[in-house]
């Protein structure tokens, strides 16, 4: 497999995160993919990181696709990725603190 098809196929799995955000945020629902016990999450900051993590899943292979490492343009949609897994971890960190005051 060559590097275009990996890169090709690493932005595609970055949708999967994107299109379960993007219906938490439609539903107010969180789909949980185990069986695990977890803690309550509130759902609007959790949609919120699903989407942006899965937006940096797709920019982080964009870039090295469409652009030459050496131009500015890289480094644009580089620092955006950094930038939406930043943001997407505050999210969830958010998305953490509970509703309900003490």
């Amino acid at each position: 497999m060559d590097v275009t098809t990996t890169w090709v196929f690493l932005a595609a799995a970055g949708c999967v995160p994107a299109a379960l955000g993007i219906h938490t945020l439609a539903t107010g629902r969180i789909i949980i993919l185990s069986k695990r016990r977890r803690a309550k999450l509130r759902p609007r900051p959790y949609g919120l990181s699903q989407l942006l993590m899965g937006l940096c899943l797709v920019l982080r292979p964009l870039s090295s696709v469409v652009t030459s490492p050496l131009s500015a343009l890289y480094y644009v949609v580089l620092f955006a990725s950094v930038g939406c897994l930043v943001a997407a971890l505050s999210f969830l960190m958010a998305a953490m603190i509970p509703q309900d005051p003490p």
